[in-house]
């Protein structure tokens, strides 16, 4: 078995500096979000110009969708937790819910570019479509582990379960940007309570 070839030489070093560029991006947006001066200040602190920022991503729109992509790596990552038997889905949602609270920047971007790219000719249209898709797969799965453990009533359907769970993330993400003041890991428990009660497990048990 051939192992995958290694990138070496000039097109590694571009790699490299490609994500050294990204995190610098996520850094800036996490704390400022996105503004006339953004791309001026993530190429100074990468020590390049605004074109040799461009680049690297092709545009200015390639360099976001590679930021909410990132992001939504590390929300995953977040979700996931340690893998542990004792997590719930309540628990992973809560993780990703309170991320949100932690990068006010990426935030704002994610709220204002997901509203703006309900216009099919948005340069971020094809993400948002493909992101939630993606997202109301993982959680669709996600409910059917809970119901296959036991602690959530099989009468939900799956399906229906994870629109209403996204329509709840994202509107939790939005309201908390409206008023700090909201718990986004008590409003998500809550949520998550209404919305996946504990009922027969396989077979008619109670769980």
């Amino acid at each position: 078995m051939t192992s995958s070839p290694v990138a070496r030489g000039p097109y590694a070093k571009g790699v490299a500096r490609k994500r050294e560029i990204l995190a610098i991006a996520l850094e800036v947006l996490a704390n400022d979000g996105l503004r006339r001066s953004t791309l001026d200040e993530i190429a100074q602190r990468a020590g390049v110009s605004r074109q040799g920022l461009l680049h690297y991503f092709g545009s200015r729109e390639g360099l976001l969708i590679a930021v909410l992509e990132a992001r939504d790596a590390d929300d995953i990552a977040a979700a996931a937790g340690t893998g542990r038997p004792a997590d719930t889905m309540a628990d992973a949602l809560e993780r990703m819910v309170v991320r949100t609270t932690e990068s006010p920047g990426l935030t704002r971007l994610y709220t204002t570019l997901a509203a703006e790219a309900t216009d099919p000719d948005h340069f971020a249209h094809a993400f948002f479509r493909d992101r939630y898709g993606r997202v109301r797969i993982m959680i669709r799965d996600g409910v059917r582990g809970e119901q296959a453990a036991g602690r959530v009533d099989q009468s939900i359907d799956p399906e229906a379960a994870s629109y209403q769970i996204l329509a709840v993330l994202d509107g939790l993400q939005l309201q908390w940007l409206l008023d700090p003041r909201l718990d986004t890991r008590l409003s998500m428990r809550a949520a998550v309570e209404a919305l996946l009660p504990t009922g027969p497990g396989p077979g008619g048990r109670l769980s």
